[in-house]
């Protein structure tokens, strides 16, 4: 699994790639930290959604 994460992180590069490798051993469910889910293929909308806080959006997840 890879992501785009976007923002101020903690730890900068490095924070991000414990992240990604948390995620990708499944010892965290991120879902319980989203309020809205896309599909790679609507990353567009996520980015807007996300970038206009549109439908009281907090965290986007874009699954692949």
């Amino acid at each position: 699994m890879k992501a785009f994460v976007r923002g101020p992180c903690p730890g900068g590069w490095l924070g991000r790639e414990r992240l990604l490798r948390v995620l990708e051993a499944k010892r965290l469910d991120p879902t319980l930290t989203t309020t809205r889910t896309f599909a790679f293929d609507d990353m567009e909308r996520a980015f807007q959604v996300s970038d206009e806080k549109l439908e009281d959006v907090v965290k986007v997840l874009v699954t692949f």
